[in-house]
């Protein structure tokens, strides 16, 4: 079950404000599908690795990689969270099940899933669930999206028992394996992305009241969501290439375009002086805010263009925006966090590296 690799067992320096610095690659295989990165409450940094089927842990003052196994082969680990409990949950995307990281010792539990399983024997057992992304709930309970029944799940973290919450008009759910995304909302709520219906949801986790917000510009494809301290909801249209925010008090909606043809130069010199080229367009994907108050999100997701190679920055209030090239070429920053004040964690599929953006 448990494979260790100790390595870059030197320290690791501090980045300076305003610099990417990368950390690895990951031992195990040259391409793990580094993706999602969240720290624990003991400081340390765990690691999604989706085409592998493993979590890291990383010790960020020694460099050292910790590799666990999951207890299914090609379970295909989706989008992790910190619950309450102090465990680190994601859901095993192939596997139709929750699965539950001891952050003490790397021990893995799992909940399968109690609805479409099509397989189950031993170590493997395979569901159309496709569940994809897990965050904690205001009521404690560990809530995901369930593309292949067109809901929301939510586990209880005392009884074990499951729940589904149908979205609203939703049919085509699968597409929620692949970009489907779900974080706290306002108040008691729960927001998520429906891309292929171009709208993104809240769902009230006590009284289970849906909310709707269709996106102004068609097919501009929702796909990172993020509610801000005073309450606004902000969403990246990667097809669209613009950033939106959502007031949930009237429900009006701002988009604010990220296309230009001169930013499009700038970023190609940019790239040529740098010596790390990617993607110049600007499709975004997931969001966080920073320690700073700013938000902060990936440009050129992949399941968009791919192969990207910038983070970019955007002040809530100004909407000015600033963007970063990471050392690696075509590195295709998969998903990013802002769990350590001063700074933004996230993943990098083509180096299978880890990043770091110091923000002060």
């Amino acid at each position: 079950m448990l494979t260790v690799a100790a390595l870059l067992a030197t320290a690791v320096p501090a980045a300076a404000d305003g610099v990417i610095t990368e950390h690895g690659p990951l031992p195990s295989i040259p391409l793990s599908g580094v993706c999602e990165t969240h720290f624990d409450n003991n400081g340390t940094l765990w690691v999604e690795q989706y085409l592998s089927s493993q979590v890291a842990r990383y010790d960020t003052e020694t460099g050292a990689f910790t590799e666990f196994d999951t207890p299914m082969p090609l379970s295909v680990p989706g989008g992790m969270a910190l619950g309450p409990d102090g465990g680190m949950w994601m859901p095993e995307v192939t596997g139709n099940a929750l699965l539950r990281v001891d952050t003490s010792d790397g021990g893995m539990t799992e909940y399968k899933l109690p609805w479409l399983n099509a397989f189950d024997a031993g170590p493997l057992h395979v569901g159309l669930g496709l569940s994809n992304d897990v965050v904690p709930g205001r009521d404690g309970a560990m809530w995901f999206t369930l593309g292949g029944l067109n809901a929301i799940g939510r586990f209880d973290l005392t009884t074990h028992e499951f729940s589904q919450y149908p979205v609203p008009g939703e049919i085509l759910g699968q597409v929620q394996s692949l970009l489907g995304i779900i974080k706290s909302g306002p108040g008691n709520t729960l927001v998520m992305d429906v891309p292929q219906q171009n709208r993104v949801v809240t769902l009230d986790v006590y009284t289970h009241r849906y909310v709707s917000y269709p996106m102004p510009t068609p097919l501009s494809l929702p796909v990172g969501v993020w509610t801000d301290t005073d309450g606004t909801i902000w969403v990246t249209e990667s097809a669209a290439m613009k950033v939106a925010s959502i007031n949930p008090a009237t429900g009006a909606i701002r988009e604010f375009p990220l296309f230009g043809v001169g930013g499009l130069v700038r970023d190609v010199v940019d790239d040529l002086l740098h010596g790390s080229v990617g993607s110049p367009l600007p499709t975004p994907g997931p969001i966080t805010q920073g320690s700073d108050g700013n938000l902060y999100f990936l440009l050129s997701f992949p399941l968009a263009t791919g192969l990207g190679n910038r983070i970019a920055r955007m002040n809530p209030t100004t909407h000015q925006v600033t963007t970063w090239t990471t050392p690696s070429s075509l590195s295709s920053p998969c998903d990013l966090q802002a769990d350590r004040p001063g700074s933004i964690w996230f993943g990098e599929l083509v180096p299978n590296k880890i990043g770091e953006l110091r923000i002060g």
